[in-house]
């Protein structure tokens, strides 16, 4: 057996996430579809366009808790991965203090400045009352609106993906029951459309404050202002590319909308309409995809794995592309029903081929985005933002109408020309760090650090602990400490994988660095600590003879799985 990490490992503890995650981003789209039939329907387009001109202030509450709360997710995964648990639980808090913070003084002076604010968003007569209406309402819940980002981050984070998927679920299927109860039975109106959002949101806000409340959760509850070690500059930089992604969304749709209404006419507006809809629910593997990942990606960041870096990100391509291809040729088959069903007399399959070709050039972006904005790196983050979202879309768009060309290949050239910049972008200012991701290569290239994979049977265990010791001895280690190591190896896996029911697949990392000697050991299944054990079990005779050889002894449950960190001599991680 050669010492070599493989995608095992990996791979599982991905894919738990993976289908959470786009469930998630789907049924958040399902709710905005039929929450705009059900109001179209029984209120009509004044009370549709009133929704539509209350946007945004739900923006600005989005902006507001991606900001905050993304930034302290980021910040406290790096922390996970340093082996800082402390520092992590109390950015969790911090985050739970500035949501609660900024909702109080939205609320306060929203409602305060509501009327002059509602004639700001719309100065028709008709509309203003009706706008004037859901603002206030929205303003009024703002508290989950914000507040419901903490548990959808810190949740992943956690590893419990399913439970965020249970919020979705909540908050889009309460939205629509709610709405049909308010505006059907009690004719609640506008008012009533605004309360059902507020009050589902709250319920999933709740559902998933709960769960992180439960013996299960690595983050106590609590507040906290500040969190020792960490600047705010520093979790604005990480919150940066979350809130600049809801920014130039709408600004883009709002370019967009104006240029195809100079150049083509309001039925290539209207058009658009449906296919921005539709792109919404592309955003469940594009965004989906690289949201399963954020965790773990954070965590190795941390702990400057790039193999696993690596990995991960091919993984998420090859996750990503087998499930963009049948929604492709399901909206281009589907063009015309779906043409139909907006009432639109332009042909749409054209339309759908361009988005079907930029796609997967799509997915490889907000892989990258997503990744760079994790591992620190938010200037590239939000370039690839810009550019993708804002900047080439709409140039592009110009271009094409003004050359008198088909306006849907915008949908495609944004993405392919946002890669194209990157590849070259990369290329000339990657210096010393690998070209594309831009890892620093220092650790692998010194030879003191080694990541294997281990399958959990007790003749691979043993021949992994009795191969180690070439790399230990190529780093200039005492017998006392290769023995130290190779022991510890044995001892804790074997007993990890003789309590596991199902099989069990190891990720390990061994290093040597600045005086420092230490194991990462990192396993899937359910949550086993065998670091916890009663005194007079002999079962653990082993991790007992282990825990007084060496200096330091760890345990963490990271992204729904589990790792034990051993210093053999030291105690900080690599």
């Amino acid at each position: 057996m050669e010492l070599k990490q493989n995608e095992q490992f990996l791979k599982k503890a991905y894919n738990k996430a993976l289908i959470p995650c786009i469930l998630s981003v789907l049924s958040g789209n399902i709710n905005i579809l039929a929450d705009g039939i059900l109001v179209g329907q029984r209120l009509g387009t004044s009370a549709l366009a009133a929704i539509n001109f209350s946007l945004p202030v739900y923006l600005v509450l989005c902006i507001a808790g991606s900001f905050i709360v993304s930034g302290t997710a980021i910040c406290a995964s790096d922390a996970i991965g340093k082996n800082q648990t402390e520092k992590a639980q109390n950015l969790y808090r911090m985050s739970i203090s500035w949501c609660t913070a900024v909702s109080v003084f939205i609320t306060f002076f929203g409602l305060i400045f509501l009327k002059p604010l509602s004639f700001l968003l719309c100065n028709d007569e008709n509309v203003t009352p009706l706008v004037m209406e859901y603002s206030g309402v929205t303003i009024a819940g703002a508290l989950p609106k914000i507040l419901i980002y903490v548990p959808f981050w810190f949740l992943r984070l956690d590893g419990r993906n399913g439970q965020v998927t249970l919020m979705m679920l909540i908050m889009g299927v309460g939205n629509v029951a709610l709405d049909v109860l308010f505006l059907y039975a009690l004719n609640w109106g506008v008012f009533g459309a605004a309360l059902a959002s507020v009050l589902s949101t709250a319920a999933a806000c709740v559902l998933g404050f709960v769960k992180l409340c439960d013996k299960k959760s690595s983050f106590p509850f609590g507040f906290r202002v500040k969190c020792e070690g960490v600047k705010f500059s520093e979790i604005a930089k990480a919150g940066s590319p979350s809130a600049a992604n809801n920014l130039f969304q709408t600004l883009r749709v709002s370019v967009i909308n104006t240029l195809l209404l100079r150049y083509c006419g309001s039925n290539t507006v209207a058009a658009f309409t449906a296919v921005n809809c539709i792109a919404a629910f592309e955003e469940s593997v594009t965004s989906g995809v690289p949201q399963a990942a954020s965790a773990m990606l954070g965590i190795y960041n941390g702990e400057h794995d790039n193999e696993s870096t690596r990995m991960l990100m091919a993984r998420q391509l090859k996750s990503g592309i087998p499930y963009s291809l049948p929604f492709s040729a399901i909206i281009i088959l589907g063009a015309d029903l779906i043409s139909m069903a907006y009432g639109l007399d332009t042909p749409l399959r054209f339309a759908f081929v361009c988005m079907s070709l930029g796609m997967i050039p799509a997915l490889i972006n907000c892989v990258l985005s997503s990744y760079y904005n994790v591992s620190g790196r938010t200037q590239w983050a939000n370039t690839i933002i810009f550019l993708r979202v804002f900047v080439i879309s709409c140039a592009s768009l110009f271009v094409l109408l003004y050359l008198g060309q088909s306006p849907w290949l915008f949908l495609f050239l944004g993405e392919i020309l946002t890669l194209l910049f990157w590849f070259i972008a990369t290329g000339i200012l990657h210096k010393n760090r690998s070209r594309f991701l831009l890892l620093d290569n220092t650790l692998e290239k010194s030879g003191n650090v080694i990541n294997f994979s281990v399958s959990g049977n007790t003749e691979n265990i043993c021949d992994a602990s009795g191969r180690i010791t070439d790399f230990c001895e190529e780093n200039g280690m005492s017998p006392k400490q290769t023995m130290r190591i190779s022991l510890a190896m044995e001892e804790i896996m074997t007993l990890i994988a003789d309590k596991n029911e199902a099989a069990v697949e190891f990720d390990l990392r061994v290093y040597s660095l600045q005086g420092v000697i230490g194991i990462r050991i990192r396993y899937g299944g359910s949550e086993f600590n065998p670091l916890s054990y009663a005194d007079d079990d002999d079962a653990y005779m082993g991790v007992r003879l282990i825990e007084s050889m060496c200096e330091q002894t760890m345990y963490q449950r990271t992204f729904g799985t589990n790792t034990v960190q051993i210093f053999v001599e030291g105690g900080v991680s690599a």
